[in-house]
C-alpha cells in the first residue's frame, strides 16, 4: 500500500482516556478493554464525543486509549482528562484492517529518516467511523516530531 505522508502542526484533542500497558499480542484486547471502561462514563454524563484515540508513549509499556470529547466531564475512577500532544507531527491515513497498520508506521519512519526528522517517541492513532468492510476503515496515524530539522 502506498501512503501519503504529510507534516502537520498538531493541535491538542481533548480526550477522556484510561492508561494501560500491553504487549504486541495483547494490544487489540487491551485497547478494547480500556475503551469499554471510557464509553460508559461518557454516555452516563451525556458528553458529546468524537473518535476513539490511542496514544503510545515510547512503546507499549505506557499507552492511553480514549475518546475525543467536545464538552466537559467528571473524571470517574481511572477515566481521566487527557489530550493528544501539540506540535509538529508527521501523519498518514491507513485504510484497512487495524492489524495491517505496520506498513503505515514503516512509511512514516522511512520519511523521517529520508528527511532528517527526529521522532519524540510519542505517537497516536485516531480511528475513523466503524465499517464492516475493513477496506472502508480509516485510521490517521501521527508521530510527534522534535521541533526544528535536527538530523538523526
Amino acid at each position: 500500500m502506498e501512503y501519503e505522508i504529510r507534516v502537520v502542526d498538531g493541535k491538542h484533542r481533548q480526550l477522556a482516556a484510561m492508561r494501560g500497558a500491553t504487549s504486541r499480542a495483547e494490544l487489540p484486547r487491551t485497547i478494547l478493554k480500556l475503551l469499554d471502561a471510557v464509553w460508559p462514563v461518557l454516555r452516563a454524563q451525556q458528553v458529546p464525543t468524537g473518535h476513539n484515540v490511542v496514544m503510545y508513549f515510547g512503546g507499549l509499556a505506557h499507552i492511553e486509549a480514549g475518546v475525543e470529547v467536545f464538552g466537559d466531564f467528571v473524571d470517574v475512577a481511572d477515566v481521566r482528562h487527557s489530550q493528544t500532544p501539540a506540535g509538529p507531527a508527521v501523519s498518514t491515513a491507513h485504510w484497512g484492517d487495524y492489524s495491517e497498520m505496520a506498513g503505515a508506521y514503516a512509511a512514516l519512519e522511512r520519511w523521517c529518516v529520508a528527511n532528517g526528522r527526529r521522532q519524540t517517541g510519542t505517537s497516536w492513532e485516531v480511528y475513523g467511523d466503524w465499517a464492516d468492510d475493513p477496506r472502508q476503515r480509516r485510521t490517521d496515524i501521527y508521530l510527534l516530531l522534535t521541533r526544528g530539522t535536527e538530523s538523526l
